[in-house]
């Protein structure tokens, strides 16, 4: 399918061994001092308890299994409240945040969830109680299982902080961006400290986000959470979603620093390792055809523009759907390049393989899997880059890949997984 027309319908998904990401049990955990409690079928239970084992978090994730008859009978409201006591007593020491997910099977029960945490906070008013959904039937909603859960853990934040002028948080990314960013460069020579969850040991060093001047929101899921601090906690935020435009993330310092009220920084040497790393990769994979794939890459159109304007020959993105802030990106592409190939890797039809056997530079393993090549980028959700600093990692990474074969096996089973 070309890129004019490419298929992005509705329908029965097909999930290939390489579709997945890291989950809502992993993203939770990362709030520290937490616990999660799955309310659910045996069966999505299973999937919560592997969904664990791979994040290396099983130890903090508890079940209440629930049947037939405790829908029939109605008691399945009350289980809750009963299963937590049991299970505080069972613990000893109770963690400060217990997120209780519930699977689709709640959707249809209409649970009141907002009386439930109200009585559990009541009976424990040292813990902090929040539902969450993990279901495939609010994909389509305006808060989807990774949005609310963004809602969630940010709603965690505490009210009347005195705010530290000199404090920015960034939220949305699992991965913490990588400290060779000069972002972190840029704000450390103006007295600024960054943050971000991972950077937490404990729940207090959590709270204190809320001190923040500033959320930059740095993937989508983000944004609705940023909003809801600024509405909340009065902290603004600056939305720049990873890109590898040189000239998109000019423009986002240049927001920064007027934001912050900072002095202006001299990003020329910072532009020109950005631009020579391009060219360098260029050098080496010259016109070696690439894939892109939108698990690895949040705004595949966007990179994919961008490599063309870098002569790459780019021939192929996979993507199931082209979000908003990715669209403008999109429509460029359709007018200036209209044979350029998308594949819609959740497509029933992606089981037919058609590109099997077409060698590419792939940026992403589900990519990989898909067309059975040997060169691909071992990449998840952007893997920690950001800024200039994160166009030179791209770059030597693609190298890498078109240097050696890849196990993409090895790489699927290294990611852990979760759909």
């Amino acid at each position: 399918m070309q890129c004019c027309n490419a298929n992005f319908d509705k329908c029965l998904h097909y999930v290939s061994p390489g579709h997945g990401g890291w989950g809502v049990i992993r993203v939770a955990a990362l709030v520290p001092e937490s616990r999660m409690l799955f309310i659910s079928p045996f069966a999505c239970g299973r999937h919560g308890a592997l969904g664990g084992t791979l994040a290396g978090v099983k130890d903090r994730i508890s079940y209440l299994f629930i049947d037939e008859s405790d829908i029939v009978s109605g008691n399945y409201e009350e289980m809750i409240p009963n299963a937590v006591e049991e299970l505080f007593e069972f613990l000893g020491e109770r963690p400060k945040v217990l997120f209780y997910f519930v699977s689709c099977l709640d959707d249809l029960l209409g649970t009141d969830h907002e009386a439930v945490c109200a009585l559990l906070s009541e009976k424990y008013p040292d813990v902090h109680f929040r539902s969450c959904h993990m279901n495939p039937f609010q994909m389509d909603t305006a808060i989807p299982p990774m949005v609310g859960l963004q809602l969630n853990i940010y709603s965690l934040l505490p009210e009347g902080r005195k705010k530290n002028p000199k404090q920015i948080n960034l939220l949305g990314n699992n991965e913490p961006v990588n400290k060779s960013c000069e972002l972190f460069r840029y704000a450390a020579a103006q007295g600024f400290t960054v943050k971000h969850i991972t950077d937490c040991k404990t729940f207090e060093e959590f709270e204190s986000f809320a001190e923040s001047c500033l959320n930059i929101i740095v993937t989508p899921p983000a944004k609705k959470a940023g909003v809801e601090l600024e509405e909340r906690l009065k902290i603004p935020y600056l939305i720049r979603f990873v890109t590898y435009d040189v000239e998109e993330i000019k423009d986002f310092y240049l927001s920064l620093f007027a934001k912050l009220n900072m002095t202006p920084v001299d990003m020329t040497s910072d532009i020109e390792k950005a631009e020579n790393a391009f060219k360098a990769a260029k050098k080496v994979i010259g016109d070696f055809p690439i894939a892109i794939d939108f698990q690895a890459i949040k705004a595949p159109f966007c990179l994919a523009r961008v490599l063309l304007q870098h002569d790459f020959n780019v021939q192929l993105i996979c993507a199931d759907q082209v979000l908003e802030f990715d669209k403008a990106n999109y429509e460029w592409l359709g007018q200036n390049y209209p044979d350029l190939e998308v594949m819609n890797p959740l497509h029933p039809d992606t089981v037919k393989f058609e590109y099997k056997g077409r060698d590419f530079l792939c940026i992403g393993f589900d990519a990989g899997y898909l067309t059975g090549s040997k060169h691909v980028v071992d990449f998840l959700d952007d893997a920690g880059n950001y800024g200039f600093d994160g166009v030179a990692r791209l770059s030597n990474l693609m190298i890498k890949a078109y240097e050696q074969e890849a196990d993409v096996n090895k790489m699927i089973n290294d990611a852990g997984l979760i759909i």
